[in-house]
């Protein structure tokens, strides 16, 4: 028996992107190795009537494949953290509003932004304690540690386990960059020496993509295992009944921008080459009202079908549907696009994708590869270059639509297939079967 132990915020059965990576690399690791034996570490979740926190039913079947369970109370500490937070809940968002903004920050700005990460780094040592203080009475004897970023204290919590587990095989991954372009100076000094503080005794540091900015030092091997999609969970792509392109997910701020899409809507009608009561774009996500400002701006609002915040089935259905599937994203120095959790939905739809990415830093991974996903990509930062083609693309879509009824798409199936999370579960199996045997390999070596 292998005793996995994955410590995670963001995992079954809550309702976000995030929460589908080691959800469905576990659930493919027990269907193969059954005699694994999974524990997860996580926080105790508030899925009450009032709470913006929400279940993924979807995900929640998967849960069956966890052996244990183990949920971290909140303390007191966090209690009165959350409590300032919604009493404050205008302040705080704005902030937050502010950080994905490019503009430079006012000194008024740039020290709320300081002081919020601050506090914010603080509720990462609070919940760290009292993670230690729960496992005081479990016994720890794991042959591997997984700990996923972010946030933070996952990592805080495995490098702890560790030391109590020496043997055990130590992976520390990361779905985001922990120091970013958009901290503010202090929290980024801060935060880029993180990994080589707190993950200095892990086996192997993961990443989603090669490009990924961690700061890691010279002795830690580093690999990338790249989110992915459940092919249990496709579905076949339905005929579209408009012509509707379709958004499914998060809106940052300036850091993604759907109103190249509604420029390109308004100016089809404008050129009569598209009739807006057959053509929309449908926006399910939480940031109702930055889309709706991004259709406003380019006088497209007509255009405009906001579902708001969706379940993740009712999102699989919307994509059914839908002739064009859009996907954002920015590229930048230390902060590069790519696939991300949503476009590997997109995959399994087998839809057509057109996908926009903000950001100074040309020749994004997208615009490397989308053709392959039978897509375009319009860079901002190269607008002369790519929106024309942006504009062809979804007027050869809309042709083809009228016409027959449906829209097509010719990809590199061979290509898709590599991001199945069957593929990536056993990348990660082999990954802990290598590093156990390199240990005891150095462990012979030293008794020799």
């Amino acid at each position: 028996m292998m005793k996995i132990l994955i410590v995670s915020e963001y995992i079954a059965p809550l309702q976000a992107i995030a929460s589908v990576r080691w959800t469905k690399i576990a659930k493919y690791i027990k269907i193969t190795h059954p005699e694994a034996e999974i524990t997860v570490l996580t926080n105790q979740k508030d899925f009450g009537a009032s709470s913006k926190q929400k279940k993924d039913t979807l995900l929640e079947q998967d849960m069956k494949m966890f052996d244990n369970y183990w949920q971290v109370p909140q303390s007191r500490g966090l209690k009165i953290y959350e409590a300032a937070k919604r009493k404050n809940a205008k302040t705080v968002q704005d902030v937050q509003q502010k950080m994905f903004e490019r503009e430079k920050d006012g000194i008024v700005t740039a020290t709320k932004k300081e002081l919020l990460m601050a506090v914010r780094d603080g509720k990462e040592r609070i919940f760290f304690n009292q993670t230690m203080e729960y496992l005081k009475g479990k016994k720890l004897d794991f042959d591997v540690i997984i700990s996923t970023y972010g946030p933070a204290w996952t990592h805080l919590v495995a490098n702890k386990i560790k030391k109590r587990c020496p043997k055990a095989v130590w992976i520390a991954d990361f779905r985001d960059p922990y120091a970013k372009e958009t901290d503010s100076p202090f929290a980024f000094r801060r935060h880029n020496s993180f990994v080589r503080k707190h993950c200095n005794t892990a086996d192997v540091v993961t990443r989603v993509v090669d490009t990924l900015y961690l700061n890691e030092p010279d002795n830690i091997e580093v690999e990338t295992i790249t989110n992915g999609y459940d092919p249990m969970e496709a579905r076949p792509a339905l005929m579209p009944e408009c012509f509707d392109l379709v958004f499914t997910g998060t809106l940052y701020g300036e850091k993604t921008d759907l109103s190249v899409f509604f420029q390109v809507l308004k100016e089809m009608k404008t050129e009569g080459l598209l009739d807006e009561k057959t053509a929309h774009l449908i926006y399910a996500g939480g940031q109702s009202e930055a889309a709706r400002a991004m259709a406003e701006k380019c006088g497209a609002a007509e255009f405009l079908i906001d579902r708001g915040m969706v379940s993740r089935q009712k999102a699989f259905e919307l994509q059914q549907k839908a002739a064009i599937l859009l996907q954002l994203g920015w590229n930048g120095a230390r902060d590069q696009i790519m696939w991300t959790g949503k476009t590997y939905e997109y995959m399994m739809t087998g839809k057509p994708i057109a996908y926009a990415v903000t950001g100074n830093v040309p020749f994004s991974l997208p615009a490397r590869n989308i053709q392959r996903l039978g897509g375009v990509c319009y860079e901002q930062c190269r607008h002369e270059e790519t929106y024309l083609g942006l504009k062809e693309f979804i007027h050869e879509k809309y042709l083809e639509w009228k016409k027959s009824g449906n829209v097509t798409i010719h990809r590199d199936e061979e290509y898709v297939q590599q991001y199945s999370y069957e593929k990536i579960a056993e990348h990660v199996w082999k990954l802990i079967q290598e590093r156990k045997c390199a240990k005891y390999e150095r462990k012979t070596s030293e008794k020799n």
